[in-house]
């Protein structure tokens, strides 16, 4: 059954973005064809003229400018600077003729677009050039006429002409920048509540993962040793029933340590990157072999172990020593030999690593490392009631452990 892909966040918000811009031109179109229509509802009538006098300038002037300024406004929300340029040019050639209500109608339109839609210092000088041209309006107004309450009467007029669409665009800009703050502050809090659910999960895993160790694990080891323990106790044959229960319930308990260690493995495999949630085993040694010898290293390797026979706990720490074995061969002895042997006996499996040391003239051979990684094959060996001696010797650097085949339970 195919599921259809999900968009995503990124692809949504393009969406978003997409749609908003070409609603803002259609919009944009609109209320440039408004202000039109209502411009030339305002010729036809005659109620167009600022000044007190009649005007000479043609009609299809006056139109012919309007048209021009409408244009311009329908780039009044993708260009609002450009718009507002070419809107104050037209608007000073309409002063010039004699101003008009339509034009300057358009040009507050205009304003309040450049202050809402452009960016914030353009946003900042349409505030101050707007005042600035209050100023510079009333006192040309004030040379023009020699009437102070002419001059005062057309400043208060020209203040609410403009400081409205500005003081409005204003409003409307804090409170877009307000919710784009609420906005990012809920993506943040989404972002921490996804990082606090992961964490949760992997305390949730580590915690379970802790409780089937102390708990089941140890109850299971216990089943085990005991089982074992009634059947060495010389009873064996006696009763042929009691003998084959005893051997159901020693090898169902080990097969259930078994997994349940398995399962462990898994449950901390998100949180440990070194454990893949699907442990290696040493049939892929190969992997780590063939590593070594493209770095330079010559590898001897000789397994004799029996798969099927093998706890995949066992097998995993068998393969994990040999990793880090092979990794500090290659590391500290580069180019070097490296001998591998591992061999299963009857009751454990053996591993010997061994690689010569670099040195100099009178140099004794030292320890290749000490650091974490010895801590953690020790470690390693010691969880399975093994053992791992790692050193230098005369000729060299060897690593020897022993893991029996028998986890003993009782080291949990």
């Amino acid at each position: 059954m195919a599921y259809p892909l999900q968009p995503s966040r990124g692809g949504l918000r393009m969406r978003r973005h997409v749609n908003t811009a070409r609603s803002r031109r259609r919009d944009d179109i609109l209320i440039a064809g408004g202000m039109l229509v209502i411009g030339l509802v305002l010729y036809a009538v005659g109620a167009f003229q600022l000044g007190t006098g009649p005007s000479s300038t043609p009609a299809g002037v006056r139109v012919a400018l309007l048209v021009a300024i409408a244009a311009a406004d329908t780039f009044r929300s993708t260009y609002p600077a450009a718009a507002l340029t070419v809107g104050a040019v037209l608007t000073a050639i309409d002063l010039a003729l004699g101003p008009t209500v339509p034009v300057w109608l358009v040009l507050s339109d205009l304003v309040y677009a450049a202050v809402l839609y452009g960016r914030p210092r353009v946003s900042r000088a349409v505030c101050y050039s707007t005042g600035a041209a209050v100023v510079v309006l009333t006192a040309a107004a004030y040379v023009g006429w020699q009437d102070g309450r002419a001059a005062a009467a057309a400043g208060i007029v020209l203040a609410l002409f403009f400081t409205t669409p500005v003081w409005w665009a204003l409003a409307i800009r804090r409170h877009q920048e307000v919710a784009a703050a609420e906005r990012a502050r809920a993506e943040s809090m989404r972002a921490l509540a996804e990082a606090d659910r992961a964490a949760a999960v992997a305390h949730e895993r580590n915690r379970m993962a802790r409780d089937l160790h102390d708990v089941i694990a140890s109850h299971l080891s216990a089943i085990a040793i005991q089982s074992a323990a009634a059947l060495s106790r010389g009873t064996t044959g006696t009763d042929p029933t009691l003998d084959n229960v005893l051997t159901a319930i020693r090898a169902g308990s080990v097969a259930a340590l078994d997994e349940m260690r398995s399962m462990i493995d898994l449950l901390r495999a998100e949180s440990d990157p070194d454990d893949p949630g699907a442990p290696l085993r040493l049939s892929d040694l190969d992997m780590l072999i063939v590593g070594a010898r493209a770095a330079g290293s010559a590898v001897e390797a000789s397994v004799a172990t029996n798969p099927d026979t093998l706890t995949s706990v066992v097998d995993h720490a068998t393969y994990r020593i040999a990793q880090e074995s092979i990794t500090n061969a290659v590391k500290h002895a580069p180019r070097q030999k490296i001998s591998i042997t591992i061999q299963q006996d009857a009751d454990a499996v053996r591993l010997r690593v061994h690689n010569p040391i670099p040195r100099g003239p009178g140099d004794e051979p030292s320890a290749a490392s000490g650091g974490q990684g010895l801590r953690n094959m020790t470690e390693r060996a010691q969880l399975l009631g093994g053992r791992l001696h790692a050193g230098a010797t005369q000729d060299g650097w060897i690593v020897d452990s022993v893991l029996p085949l028998e986890s003993r339970g009782a080291s949990e």
